[in-house]
């Protein structure tokens, strides 16, 4: 970088409307410096497309509306008066998600981390804001309890093993403070819908790796109804073999049950095709000090926990 050009920082963002921040990060797909700052950078399409389906400005504007449906729930009382200082972007691939949260946080209290080692260098590399880590499947997340005020976990869970999607929800909940969100997604029930209606002579080449499962929908069909979790061993390549990574499965039930152990209360789920291709969730960490919500105590009695 020159002397006239230097990377964006959150207080370049200070009064930018939300709307204005996505249009300028995928303006950013053409042009990297805009108005004298270096906007972050991207990897090419292909890996783009390989983690999260799309690229450029398609991969963002997904991760805008994301970004957009955290926002509503960070006007959240609670929230507002956590006790937490960072923000964790909990399996970042190659930054889509984190960068938008540069409007929110300081860099310095920003950090992605993922089980990829690939995608930690390209992000450390990449000028986006924040710290980058590798992590390990089954080992703690290197951060004191409480730690962050806000966790997000886009397209994640929806991944994990039965034994992964609830070991890593505890440690998310270990790390978040009383107050703090962790804002992430899952595939709703009707995912198995999709995966019996997948065309194997699809152009999509997901569409078509689904298609090949259909034999094993009996199968998750009765554990979802009975567990409230299914998982199918699909894998995803390097460092996503099929015991750590495929397409899981679960019930709102199944969520909120998984949460109430770690002071979790679920106090969105937005399970809308026409808004995310995913169901959308917000976990709240309890605060001793303040009440449940009507929402949490509904969820709560569905659950069997009240």
């Amino acid at each position: 970088m020159t002397d006239t050009v230097r990377r964006i920082a959150h207080e370049d963002l200070k009064g930018v409307a939300a709307d204005v921040w996505l249009a300028r990060l995928k303006r950013s797909v053409a042009e990297r410096v805009q108005g004298g700052v270096l906007y972050p950078d991207f990897p090419s399409a292909e890996i783009q497309r390989q983690f999260v389906g799309s690229a450029y400005e398609d991969a963002l504007d997904e991760a805008g509306r994301f970004y957009r449906f955290a926002q509503e729930s960070m006007g959240d009382r609670g929230y507002k008066q956590s006790c937490g200082r960072g923000y964790l972007d909990f399996g970042c691939g190659w930054g889509r998600i984190g960068r938008f949260f540069l409007r929110d946080f300081q860099a310095d209290d920003i950090v992605g981390v993922d089980i990829d080692p690939d995608m930690v260098a390209f992000c450390a590399g990449a000028n986006l804001p924040g710290s980058f880590d590798t992590i390990v499947n089954g080992q703690p997340l290197p951060f004191a309890d409480g730690h962050f005020r806000l966790v997000t976990a886009y397209s994640v869970f929806t991944h994990l093993p039965p034994h992964l999607f609830r070991a890593w929800l505890a440690e998310l909940m270990r790390v978040l403070a009383p107050g703090g969100l962790l804002v992430f997604t899952v595939e709703p029930p009707r995912f198995l819908d999709f995966i019996e209606a997948a065309d194997p002579n699809s152009e999509n080449g997901w569409h078509v790796a689904l298609s090949a499962y259909k034999d094993q929908l009996p199968r998750m069909r009765a554990e979802l109804a009975q567990d409230g979790i299914a998982y199918l061993p699909s894998g995803g390549g390097a460092y996503r073999e099929s015991d750590v990574y495929g397409d899981t499965t679960v019930t709102a039930k199944y969520v909120a049950k998984e949460a109430a152990p770690h002071g979790g209360e679920v106090v969105r789920y937005i399970d809308d095709p026409a808004r995310f291709f995913q169901a959308a969730v917000v976990i709240r960490k309890r605060d001793p000090n303040r009440p449940q919500g009507f929402f949490a105590r509904l969820l709560a009695r569905l659950s069997g926990k009240a």
